[in-house]
């Protein structure tokens, strides 16, 4: 009933506007002493149509001309200005609409505002995504300007709003991520801090009953001070570029080239290894109970039957999270429940058996 009355005003106001410009028209027409003479019809309707177009043609030569002319002008001014604002409004309401419509995520990552590190990061999450496609939102408060060669990928979502806000990270299924990363915003004047309020709101989302209860944030430090201020904050893993420099240029001034080994491992492509952990019920059951030495001549067995990519261990990740690279005995006895395996390979090792 509602539509049926819409539609009924659209058409009676539509009727009214025709009406009253062929009125004025015709009016114009009169005025001007124009119907007898073709000539001075063509040139006359020209005149009424540039009016209606906003410019202001030669002046009629009769006052009620020079009156229905204003008229024509004032007349024209509105029904434009109409006409621009309901295709305005048409294609702000089909942005709208598109945005409402945005799929539902899940098991996606969230990468929270944007720097110069971004793009290499993003194309980073495509290479390794490559045999399991997962969505990326990147949410970030000012324009992304250099996004130019990442909109042809469909699994890449560019979202205009402010990370800080609880609600903006519900709508985005933060909390069915796999992990959310939070860049430093270089435009912020407290990029520490900042990524500390969109820590805690992504915390505040871990206690709303029938969600995630643990995710997954990784977060870039500006300011070595500020670390406790992340930790407390609730963000998981804190990368810091300038602790990860300095150690590398130091490693590299004793050893030569040991700067393209650092590049190789952090660099996924088919030509490079990096390192992928392997979880509990993801290898064999009976590796448990197994020595590192054990586990290291197992591993080179199972290498030498898959050569299409094989495995090197390097070390152990424990239950809690701790990280055990190349262990001494001291350090490790043997494989227990819970703990994961941490290896070197080609490409992401998802299962071994």
């Amino acid at each position: 009933m509602k539509r049926r009355s819409e539609r009924f005003g659209f058409a009676f106001a539509t009727t009214a506007i025709v009406l009253i410009l062929i009125s004025l028209i015709g009016l114009l027409l009169w005025s001007e002493g124009a119907l007898t003479n073709r000539e001075a019809i063509w040139e006359t309707l020209t005149n009424a149509i540039i009016t209606l177009m906003g410019e202001y043609p030669d002046k009629p030569r009769s006052f009620l001309g020079q009156i229905l002319q204003l008229l024509l002008l004032i007349f024209g001014t509105f029904v434009f200005g109409a006409i621009v604002g309901k295709i305005s409004s048409f294609f702000v309401t089909r942005a709208l609409s598109k945005e409402k419509a945005m799929k539902t995520f899940k098991d996606h990552i969230i990468l929270c505002n944007w720097n110069e590190k971004a793009p290499a990061i993003v194309h980073q999450l495509l290479e390794v995504g490559r045999n399991h496609r997962r969505d990326i939102v990147i949410i970030s408060a000012s324009i992304v300007e250099e996004r130019a060669d990442l909109e042809e990928f469909s699994n890449i979502h560019f979202v205009q709003a402010d990370p800080t806000h609880h609600a903006t990270l519900e709508k985005f299924q933060a909390s069915q991520a796999k992990s959310i990363i939070l860049l430093a915003d270089e435009d912020s004047e407290g990029p520490d801090e900042k990524n500390a309020l969109i820590a805690l709101a992504i915390k505040h989302l871990e206690q709303i009953p029938g969600r995630q209860k643990d995710i997954h944030v990784v977060g870039e430090l500006v300011r070595p001070d500020r670390h406790r201020h992340l930790k407390e904050a609730g963000v998981d893993e804190i990368i810091s570029a300038r602790d990860y420099s300095s150690g590398i240029i130091a490693q590299s001034a004793v050893f030569k080239n040991m700067s393209v080994v650092y590049q190789q491992l952090l660099t996924y492509s088919d030509e490079s290894n990096e390192f992928y952990f392997i979880e509990p019920g993801r290898y064999p059951e009976f590796l448990q109970g197994m020595t590192f030495v054990e586990l290291s001549r197992w591993i080179s067995e199972y290498s030498d039957a898959h050569i299409e990519n094989p495995l090197l261990l390097i070390g152990i990740k424990r239950a809690n999270g701790d990280i055990l690279l190349n262990p001494k005995r001291t350090q490790f006895n043997r494989l227990t429940e819970g703990e994961s395996l941490i290896v070197m390979a080609f490409s992401n090792v998802d299962q071994i058996s």
